[in-house]
């Protein structure tokens, strides 16, 4: 079940079960070995004994990843020294208890080289700790001032001439239908809410969806039955975080490269769900023709600053976790754009 939302929840954190946080460490890890490797082999062979550090060193430090990542819940709203401590007393358990299990085999292999239970245990605890305080560390680096300053340059992306077709819809649509002009404001004001709220706040998938559909409400004024909209989403997905600004802008782009540079009706396809245990999130819209006045290179469309934005954003705040791409596609012997993130669970 996920936490609730609140207004100051942010997305950056110590994220010990993120992609990035295993390539790190067994990258570091690896590393390491190799330069014990190095240091040995002007000794003598040693790669049994390697090969036995290798059977035990690894599985280690995946078991202690997994142990951080089950228990974060219990750790990650805690102080610096909890969380060192208990990065150290998981990172010990876990190379003390497979260290234990190859025993056997140093006994049978290479009496020599095996290395004692609490041996095991130390060095465990300590890469654990300098892991970790590498990811404090950088988690810090990031974010007070430099990746805050960033996220706010990449989330205020609201463009006037947005704000001006709005504003004159609105103006015309108050003497004949003021409800629906006093809509359109509200929705306005709302896009405007989320553009200058607190960088890297993390909303709910709903209240994400409810901002595109609001961003649509207004674009529908312009473009009427030139723009035919279509959701499939996950309801089980509502209530999972994810950051602010990442479906409306992806929406804006098949509206701004789709729907306002055809001259036919453009339909704009909008799917949320679960795909390898992430959320994935795809919105598809139909090419201009080639008859269309503004038609766009059929080789990509617009600059693709939206996916960039939002790649750089979902960058800072989830490392490689999230994947960002788009390209054309052809469904049904149609040409289509799509455009595609996924996020971790």
């Amino acid at each position: 079940m996920a936490e609730p939302v609140t207004q100051n929840d942010t997305a950056v954190r110590l994220d010990i079960c993120g992609a990035g946080s295993l390539v790190r460490a067994l990258a570091a890890l690896n590393a390491l070995l190799a330069l014990v490797l190095l240091m040995r082999l002007p000794l003598g062979d040693g790669h049994i004994e390697m090969l036995l550090l290798l059977s035990w060193v690894e599985p280690a430090a995946l078991l202690w990843l997994a142990l951080m990542c089950m228990t974060q819940r219990l750790w990650r709203l805690r102080g610096t020294v909890v969380v060192l401590g208990v990065a150290a007393a998981l990172g010990g358990v876990s190379a003390l208890g497979l260290n234990l299990m190859v025993q056997p085999l140093f006994a049978a292999l290479a009496p020599g080289a095996a290395q004692r239970p609490w041996q095991a245990a130390l060095a465990g605890a300590a890469l654990a700790l300098v892991f970790v305080h590498y990811l404090q560390l950088r988690a810090r680096a990031f974010t007070p001032i430099d990746m805050q300053a960033r996220l706010s340059e990449l989330q205020a992306r609201i463009r006037p001439h947005f704000l001006f077709n709005t504003l004159n819809a609105a103006s015309a649509l108050v003497r004949e239908q003021p409800e629906r002009a006093e809509a359109v404001l509200d929705d306005l004001a709302e896009l405007f809410r989320a553009s200058v709220g607190k960088p890297g706040t993390l909303v709910s998938l709903e209240q994400e969806i409810d901002l595109a559909r609001r961003y649509l409400d207004i674009e529908s004024v312009r473009f009427g039955a030139r723009m035919q909209v279509r959701w499939t989403v996950d309801d089980t997905l509502l209530q999972i975080r994810i950051p602010t600004l990442t479906l409306q802008p992806l929406v804006e782009n098949a509206v701004r490269h789709g729907v306002e540079r055809s001259s036919r009706p453009v339909q704009i396809d909008i799917d949320v769900g679960r795909r390898l245990g992430q959320i994935e999130v795809t919105v598809r819209n139909d090419l201009p023709t080639m008859n269309d006045a503004a038609a766009p290179r059929r080789n990509g469309v617009g600059t693709g600053t939206a996916l960039r934005n939002i790649r750089q954003r979902l960058h800072l705040l989830y490392d490689i976790a999230a994947e960002v791409d788009q390209g054309e596609v052809v469904e049904d012997g149609v040409a289509r754009w799509r455009a595609r993130l996924r996020l971790p669970l």
